[in-house]
């Protein structure tokens, strides 16, 4: 399996990614460095405690990701990224095993 790599960007400037493909959703989801959605947690956690909210409240894209799975695609800006995982490990690999494997 060739390019199967998920990972956790470092270096990011105007990233947005394309998962669509993984899971159908066609907005370009924007990724940030993994300093910077700790920053925004941190200060988003702060705000809702403030104003009484709880975690159920938290919406899925209100801090911008860190993470980068193999089968998506950069749509724009450029970066670097740490890899965690390859080949069979990764997010991709373990979607292709299952589809191979028998039932």
């Amino acid at each position: 399996m060739e390019n199967a790599v998920d990972g956790l960007v470092f270096v990011a400037n105007a990233i947005t990614v394309d998962e669509s493909a993984m899971t159908g959703e066609s907005n370009k989801l924007p990724r940030e460095t993994i300093e910077n959605c700790i920053k925004r947690r941190t200060v988003k956690d702060a705000e809702r405690a403030h104003e009484g909210k709880k975690d159920q409240d938290r919406k899925p894209h209100d801090i911008p990701s860190p993470v980068i799975l193999s089968g998506t695609n950069m749509a724009t800006g450029e970066g670097k990224m740490i890899c965690l995982v390859v080949g069979e490990s990764s997010c991709k690999g373990k979607i292709l095993k299952d589809l191979k494997e028998e039932n």
